[in-house]
């Protein structure tokens, strides 16, 4: 029974060549909870002039490519 070894793993890669993708994860993710706050900021701000009462004005849709032809 105490003769037992376990296989070694001999893929082992050290955590070194990773730190890179760490990182931009890290600041992706750190740029899209920016950016969710951002959007919800806007959004609760529309919600709160609508509650108001306050006349309230979306953008206008972007309109690349969809050119009306006279």
């Amino acid at each position: 029974m105490n003769e037992y070894l376990p296989q070694q793993y001999y893929g082992y890669y050290p955590a070194q060549p990773y730190q890179p993708m760490f990182w931009q994860a890290l600041v992706g993710g750190l740029i899209n909870v920016v950016i969710l706050v951002a959007m919800a900021a806007w959004a609760f701000s529309l919600v709160k002039r609508a509650i108001k009462g306050e006349p309230v004005e979306f953008p206008e849709p972007p309109r690349f490519g969809r050119e009306e032809k006279l």
